[in-house]
């Protein structure tokens, strides 16, 4: 396989060819994965990143031009999405700690019935934040105390990605709440 035919075949993606995005996707996905394995050393974390660029070449494959070469492409959003995703880590456990640290003691007395009440309040407020596949997924989850494969049964998803999609949703709505509790907690400092 050469350059020149790899940009045919990026041709044929921008001209909404699927199978031609298949024949992509079947050469790099494999080498793209086994990239961002090594550098993060998570099998579920690498095929998500993986995924993402694959989902994003195929939404934005009208407006995707290569310049260099289809694999220099590739493996250059693999290297930014992995930095987006170690930034993200990083932030991401500096605010757990945070939460672990500062506000979960506070949780750890007894709630009054309307201190639980303005926690149901704050997590339905960060529950309308997510995307809405994720939303779903979450409130099913949460609202109907569905498991992820009765989810995954439900919405025709793979049991990963309805796994991925609620673990991210309850780090946001974690990670929102923690912030809103801060904010009170300050302000009744004040």
């Amino acid at each position: 396989m050469n350059a020149v035919q790899e940009m045919e075949w990026f041709r044929r993606i921008k001209q909404d060819d699927v199978q031609a995005f298949n024949l992509l996707f079947n050469r790099y996905w494999e080498r793209l994965y086994l990239f961002a394995y090594r550098k993060i050393q998570s099998e579920d974390d690498a095929k998500d990143i993986i995924q993402n660029i694959f989902i994003t070449c195929w939404l934005k494959r009208h407006q995707i031009d290569i310049q260099t070469s289809v694999e220099a492409y590739l493996f250059s959003m693999t290297r930014y999405e992995l930095l987006s995703f170690i930034s993200r880590s990083i932030k991401l456990r500096e605010k757990l700690d945070l939460l672990t640290q500062v506000i979960l003691p506070a949780f750890e007395e007894p709630l009054l019935p309307m201190e639980a009440r303005d926690i149901d309040q704050l997590v339905k407020q960060e529950e309308e934040k997510l995307p809405a596949r994720m939303k779903q997924i979450f409130r099913m989850a949460r609202e109907q105390n569905l498991s992820i494969r009765e989810i995954s049964t439900q919405l025709q998803l793979s049991e990963q990605n309805v796994r991925n999609q609620l673990n991210t949703a309850i780090t946001k709505v974690k990670i929102g709440l923690g912030e809103a509790v801060l904010a009170a907690i300050f302000i009744s400092h004040l």
